[in-house]
């Protein structure tokens, strides 16, 4: 296996984990924004759209 090869696996594979952290975070928000009453898509946006997990430490902090 090439130097090249192993460096794509990688890649992919911290590609993959990213992906996955994120829908994880977009989906635990979304299901509890909506069970208290708040603009679900609007923090769910926020929350995996903004860098370095931020925006879930923002939600967690203003939620009523």
């Amino acid at each position: 296996m090439s130097i090249n090869m192993m460096a794509g696996f990688v890649y992919l594979v911290l590609l993959g984990a990213f992906l996955a952290i994120a829908i994880m975070v977009g989906v635990y928000v979304y299901r509890d924004a909506t069970r208290r009453k708040m603009n679900a898509t609007l923090w769910t946006l926020i929350a995996v759209l903004a860098p370095a997990l931020i925006g879930l430490i923002v939600y967690l902090v203003v939620r009523s």
